[in-house]
Formats: structure tokens, sequence, C-alpha cells
């Protein structure tokens, strides 16, 4: 398939299924916003954390994967876990057990098990016990977390538990002699054991479990089918895998370090505007495409939101691994030291006014914007129009992003703008007043872009593409962007 007819799926998706995808939802997952790598990566996201990849997010996406259509991936605070599962404001949490005694457990339903969790008791030198019932003293805990083994001793005091909020926070206060012991998961031992290797586990383990799903009553999601999906990827040994890799340090995944331009806009990259704080992303299609391309390669991903002007250097430094908006027009010098992908769709630019003005649909030609000024993005290239700003006979005015540029528009401080074909699919569809000349400029196939110092390989990358693209999860990407 080339691009450009891609392109016009795409296009057409958005129309055909603008409304329905949005009315018909997902099956959404939570995560308890305690846990930390390798069990779950996260996008820090000025404090409003994203999960990106870990062991319960795999275990999570084979599921929902498995089961087929929508779904998502949230985190929540454990304190509202049972009235998040209660009142079905997600549906299921796959890293549980009916063993943790949650207050909730009679009010969900639970799955078959996943695989089997247990604990280690970690210090700095060696254990001196030989078995859970001799532990004594101070235990370094997460806030809420159930330890089965050791609970009615908690309880009655015998031992005394020294909460953190998380896992990080408890290593802290261990190995800064705030306690002299901590608990950890066997598989978070391994991690933090190659990160920290003064650790000594225990010669024992404690509190095996079987992990399980644990399912709100209220959802649309049966226990029976998602018992039978966890019997599927029980065959095909998804689970076993998965934890097989999150058991060695060698194994375990990486995470691969993905540039967002801060400059772009909706439908590309969605930022909070609710928040207080500034740089809070909620989402968009290149923010998509990377969690997709994510689970697709096994790895997380940890984004760096930087100017367009800083993300090539970047790159090509290897500072930063990947870049999905990119092409070789725009890199320029830099484009010999990046690998390219396969195009993911082609990109043409618009010049945008307003229906008001009439000059704006006899612009038919490049000739025809001689001695006009127009709005343009901070270091963006546009390479057609790049020699009338050099000769002056075209007035370039940047702002910091597209959708900056069409509030210049609206009142009227820029005559014109200039719009890639996405961005004015979107902000047409918020303000009927815009029109585009008929006059198409600089097309190009907009691909990703790994840098030649990173270890991350371009076939993998073209192969996630393709199955974004077979999958029909590529057109689901863009669908909803133009909504939001």
């Amino acid at each position: 398939m080339d691009s450009r007819r891609f392109f016009l799926i795409l296009v057409f998706l958005v129309v055909c299924q603008g409304h329905s995808t949005e009315a018909a939802g997902g099956i959404k997952f939570g995560f308890n916003s305690s846990n930390a790598p390798p069990l779950l990566f996260q996008f820090e996201n000025q404090n409003t954390p994203i999960p990106t990849g870990g062991l319960i997010y795999e275990v999570s996406v084979a599921i929902g994967e498995e089961l087929g259509g929508d779904y998502s991936i949230v985190r929540i605070p454990r304190k509202r876990i049972a009235t998040n599962i209660i009142n079905n404001k997600i549906d299921l949490i796959c890293h549980n057990s009916v063993r943790w005694r949650h207050p909730f457990a009679d009010g969900a339903l639970w799955s078959k098990p996943l695989f089997t969790h247990t604990n280690v008791l970690v210090g700095l030198t060696t254990v001196p016990f030989v078995s859970p019932d001799q532990i004594k003293g101070t235990i370094g805990t997460v806030e809420n977390y159930v330890y089965a083994d050791l609970e009615d001793r908690f309880k009655s005091k015998e031992l005394q538990r020294s909460d953190s909020p998380t896992i990080e926070v408890s290593i802290k206060k261990l190995l800064t002699g705030r306690v002299p012991y901590i608990l950890l998961s066997d598989i978070e031992y391994t991690y933090f054991k190659s990160l920290y290797p003064s650790l000594q586990r225990s010669t024992f383990a404690l509190d095996k479990t079987d992990i399980q799903c644990s399912l709100s009553k209220k959802s649309r999601l049966t226990l029976s089918r998602l018992n039978r999906a966890i019997d599927r990827l029980h065959e095909k040994q998804v689970f076993s895998k998965i934890v097989k890799r999150y058991s060695d340090p060698e194994t375990t995944p990486k995470p691969v370090s993905y540039g967002l331009n801060s400059n772009d806009s909706p439908p590309f990259i969605h930022f909070d505007k609710t928040s207080e704080v500034d740089g809070t992303v909620r989402g968009g299609v290149f923010f998509d495409i990377a969690l997709e391309i994510g689970k697709r390669i096994q790895r997380p991903i940890s984004f760096v939101l930087l100017p367009r002007g800083r993300l090539d250097a970047r790159l090509a430094s290897g500072q930063i691994e990947l870049v999905c908006y990119d092409t070789e027009a725009w890199a320029g010098q830099y484009a010999q030291q990046y690998h390219w992908s396969t195009p993911i769709f082609r990109q043409s630019d618009f010049i945008v006014g307003h229906q008001a003005d009439p000059k704006v649909a006899k612009i038919r030609t490049l000739e025809d914007l001689k001695g006009k000024r127009i709005g343009a993005v901070l270091n963006f290239v546009y390479p057609a129009l790049t020699p009338y700003f050099e000769d002056k006979s075209l007035e370039r005015e940047d702002a910091g992003s597209g959708a900056a540029n069409v509030e210049k528009l609206s009142v009227k401080r820029v005559p014109l703008i200039l719009l890639n074909s996405l961005e004015y699919s979107y902000y047409k569809s918020k303000d009927s007043r815009l029109q585009k000349a008929p006059l198409e400029i600089d097309p190009v196939d907009v691909k990703c872009a790994v840098s030649k110092k990173s270890t991350l390989k371009i076939e993998e990358i073209n192969l996630a593409i393709q199955d974004l693209v077979k999958t029909g999860r590529m057109q689901k990407i863009f669908a909803p962007s133009y909504r939001h």
C-alpha cells in the first residue's frame, strides 16, 4: 500500500468512525501507582504519570490484545483501587490476589492465576534469619501493600512496618540506614541488585502468591471471557515468557528514549490546558504511536520533551534513540546520522486563512505569496518556501506551535498561516472559518528516525509499523486525534 493511499484511508476512517469509537469505549486496565521498575516503567509527565512498560504492563497488554478490541492502561493510587473496581471506573487490575485480603475482595470477580509472585527480605549484609518466623524488628514496606505471611505479626506489633509511598523510597531508606531490612518481590530484588550490588536477599522466600486479575462486577467484560483469554495465553506460554525475561537483568527490557517535539500541537501532541503545570501531556498521534511501538518491541518508552531545534542534535548524539515525526528533508545535515523507517503517512503543508478573506482562494502558486506575511512554526522547515523567506519576498512570522498560529489568525495578527494536512483537518473541525488556499506544498513521507548510535534496530521499528497498519491499530491512533 503506498503512503498516499494510506493517508486517504486514515481520513476516511476519521469521518466514518469519528463518533462510534468514542461511544464504544474500551476495556480499562488499572495499575497500582506505587509500582516501580521492573514491574512498571512510567513517564512521570509533570507528576501525572503514564505507564509505558514493565512486567505488569506487558501482562495487561497481552490480555488486552488477546481479548481484542480497544483497551487502555491507567495508573491509579492504591487507596482508590477499591472504589475504582466496585464502581467500574476501571474494569480490571491484573496484578492482584485474593490472598492480599483486600476489603473489596467480595465486591470483585477473580480470574484464574497468571503467574506466581514471591517476596524476599533484603538487607545490606547477609540476612541472618533462616526462616520467616525468625524475622524481628522494623521492616521497610510500601504503604497499603499486603504481605500475607507477616500480616498477623504486623497487626500484633511483633514486627514494625516502616511504610514508604513507593519501592524506590523504601530502597533509599535501606541504603541510608533508616531501616535494617525491606521487602521486595524476587523480580524487583534481581533488578535492583544490578543497580545496587550491596543488596543481599534472604535464603528463603515468603508470601508465595498466585497473581490474578480482579474484575469489576459491573464490567461488560465477563469473567468467563477473561478466563478463556488467560487460558489461551497460558497455552502459548506468554506469561511464563514475560516473567522469565524480567527475572534476569540481562534480558529485562531497557527503556527506549523517545523524542517528542514540544512545539507540536494537536493532533500530534495534546497538552492538558486544565493542568496547573505547563507541559503535561495527555496524548496525541505521535505519543500514542510511541506507546504502540513499545508494546510491539517489548520495551518501555522513556519520553523526552524538547523544542524542535534541539531534537536532531540529541538524536544524532544518541541521547535520544527514536523520533517518529521526522523526514530526511527536515533533518538536513543530520539525516545521514539516522536510520530511516518505512513511511508512516504522507503529509503536505497548506496555506490557510479565513473564508472571509477573498484573497485566500486566489493563492494558486508560490509567486502569489510574494509580499505577504505568513505565520510559521519556530525551527520548522518549509523547503518550498525557504527561497522566498531568504530573499525576504515572503515575510515569516514564527510562533511556538500550529495551535498558536491558529490563535494568531483568529485575532487577525497574521493574515495567513502554515498548517500541515492533519493539523488543518483537526483545526477545521474546531473552526469552520478556516480555509486553505488551492495550493499544496512540500508533500513528504513522514517516518521514524533511529539514531545510529543506538542499539535499537530499524528492522524492529519497521516490523512494528507494519503490524500497526496490518492490525488496524495505526488507523485507530489517527482517528481519535481529531476529536480531542
